[in-house]
């Protein structure tokens, strides 16, 4: 099929864009793209260290915010290349993800950033693999690719870390299109091995996108779900699109193509998965799927999976803890805007941000199409306060791929972070006020349910406009300050350290299960303190094909103890008190205390 994109063709598409007040043409090409510390036992009672007896107040949106980009410094020098073909596959608009994995154990985030293989017609720079950076401990890392046994090519997107068989060491999978998936089992001794035939998990034949380890029937074994875009096995089922008149090329829309289903894996033990997508109730859901984030919304102790689909509605899988799942995305309002459209839902995020055991679902979306900002306003129904949170005014003016919430400023309070980037790499040649590169948008939690955008007054890097991809975080120097990790398209990995001056305090958290599985993903954490309780899931997936650090972490604005509790996925709940501050700790399921993992 060829696309001839016209303003009489993409009528039936103004409002699904939310393009309103753009001029016609703009809308013309806008929709030519994607819709797209001491080792020794810790004695939680213990009164907190000298250093942290200070009560300063919390830093407002109005300090300074100070992120610093120390790609080069630290010795990552990867970019991600996906050919540029002059066919404009579709594929070329979309990859990779990137992940925080301590794939050696030793306490300290390594990163993980995934890259495309050469594709018929284009033109990339060298061998185009993947890149596996080990830690330092000293603000560098080291490109350990090769000995790690990942120098391997492969149409990569998605990526999801998790111990998968509980022997105590990081594994990872990655999801790709033109060619099955791969499973890296992480054999010890810094090496990894490709297990994929083995496992039975190569989701043949599809697109994979975002995906996530999950125990979704709490057997304590990790189950894997896989998101699928839309139906495309391989080149052959690209379709060209054309704009002006059907006189030039463009990466085409996704309405030209058919709707998928996502995989569902059951672990079966033994290094053995088994699809269980049509039985798990998953596969009735047909999207185009591009983000997954795990949560447990209702409180009924069953993880469920929220999913950003492109064009057609979203959905969120209910787990009915039986090894079922219920797809209710329109019941519970997720499913389409406020105005009744489908999302073009690219990156995904879900927790309890406000701090009042509601969830909070953010989705991003294209250029015109403000961020979601969707509240639990009762057990089963989600309403959109993108506007009353000023979350929608300045999101409309990109379009959005990654998304977190994370606690920058250790506050107590998890704030808003996007990445965004156009799909069209040509855009300004037609539309000069639109922009292929753009800004990365920070948005503080004022403490009220709404937020103020602070990323584009701080300077660089926030100012620098870059292709954004993938988004993840985590706490690369064990320091309490959560650095930020983001991918771009056909461009360079950067790394961001965060130095915003605050003397907030803070805590965070590695779970490990002995019922559970070994990483404890599905544990619900809760920390209180000072009249204030926040919740955290140790998780994979969310934002956007991204994986970011396991480790639990909270900001803890003035006080210096906490009390911690830990609700683990076997129903095991551990509680501690008094809790001292600025300190990692490492949480054992079903011990009597907790331990600092690092002096």
């Amino acid at each position: 099929m060829i696309c001839v994109l016209s303003i009489r063709s993409l009528i039936p598409f103004a409002r699904l864009t939310r393009l309103a007040g753009l001029a016609a043409p703009l809308l013309l090409i806008a929709l030519a793209g994607c819709h797209a510390p001491s080792t020794a036992p810790h004695n939680a009672a213990t009164a907190p260290p000298d250093s942290a007896a200070a009560s300063p107040a919390p830093v407002s949106a109005e300090a300074p915010v100070k992120f610093v980009d120390i790609t080069e410094k630290a010795g990552i020098h990867f970019r991600h290349q996906n050919s540029r073909t002059p066919r404009k596959y579709l594929i070329e608009t979309m990859g990779s993800g990137c992940a925080f994995i301590d794939y050696d154990g030793d306490g300290w985030q390594d990163i993980l950033l995934l890259n495309n293989r050469p594709i018929p017609g284009g033109k990339v720079v060298g061998r185009p693999t993947m890149a596996l950076y080990h830690n330092n401990r000293n603000g560098t890392f080291s490109d350990v690719t090769r000995q790690a046994g990942l120098d391997q090519e492969m149409y990569a997107f998605g990526v999801a870390v998790g111990d998968y068989d509980n022997d105590g060491r990081e594994d990872f999978y990655a999801s790709c299109a033109l060619g099955p998936g791969h499973l890296f089992h992480n054999e010890g001794g810094g090496r990894f091995k490709d297990v994929t035939a083995q496992a039975g998990v190569g989701n043949a034949g599809k697109w994979g996108t975002s995906c996530a380890w999950v125990d979704y029937d709490k057997d304590g074994k990790l189950d894997l779900f896989v998101c699928s875009y839309v139906k495309y096995a391989g080149l052959k089922d690209d379709q060209p699109c054309y704009a002006s008149g059907g006189k030039h090329l463009v990466y085409c829309i996704p309405s030209a193509y058919e709707t998928s289903s996502c995989t569902l894996y059951h672990n079966e033990g033994g290094g053995r998965f088994k699809d269980v997508t049509a039985e798990s109730g998953v596969g009735a859901a047909k999207g185009k799927a591009l983000g997954v984030s795990v949560w447990d919304y209702d409180g009924d102790g069953w993880p469920d999976l929220f999913v950003a689909c492109d064009t057609v509605p979203g959905f969120l899988f209910h787990n009915l803890g039986n090894g079922k799942f219920q797809e209710i995305g329109v019941e519970s309002g997720i499913a389409y805007d406020d105005e009744g459209n489908p999302h073009s839902g690219m990156g995904i995020d879900a927790t309890d941000v406000n701090n009042d055991g509601k969830t909070i679902l953010a989705i991003t979306n294209y250029q015109g199409q403000q961020t979601s900002f969707y509240n639990l306003v009762s057990q089963q129904t989600f309403r959109d306060d993108r506007l009353t949170a000023n979350i929608g005014p300045e999101t409309s003016k990109v379009l959005g791929f990654g998304v977190l919430f994370f606690d920058y400023d250790n506050d107590g309070y998890k704030d808003m972070l996007q990445a965004n980037g156009h799909v069209q790499d040509d855009i300004q040649e037609r539309e000069p006020q639109v922009r292929y590169a753009q800004p990365t948008l920070l948005f503080h939690n004022q403490h009220n349910g709404t937020f103020q955008e602070v990323g584009l007054k701080s300077g660089e890097p926030f100012s620098k406009t870059i292709v954004g991809r993938g988004l993840a975080v985590g706490d690369i120097e064990n320091n309490g300050r959560l650095a930020v990790l983001l991918s771009s398209n056909n461009g360079p990995a950067m790394l961001w350290r965060n130095e915003t001056p605050t003397s907030n305090h803070w805590l965070a958290l590695k779970l490990v299960g002995t019922k559970s599985n070994r990483d404890g993903i599905g544990a619900l954490v809760i920390v209180t303190t000072g009249g204030v309780t926040q919740r955290a899931m140790v998780r994979s997936g969310s934002s956007y094909l991204s994986q970011s650090d396991l480790r639990p972490h909270f900001g803890l604005g003035a006080q210096t103890t906490a009390d911690v509790e830990i609700r683990w996925p076997s129903g095991q709940v551990d509680k501690f008190t008094n809790v001292a501050c600025d300190h990692l700790y490492t949480a054992h399921e079903g011990a009597q205390a907790l331990t600092q993992a690092l002096k």
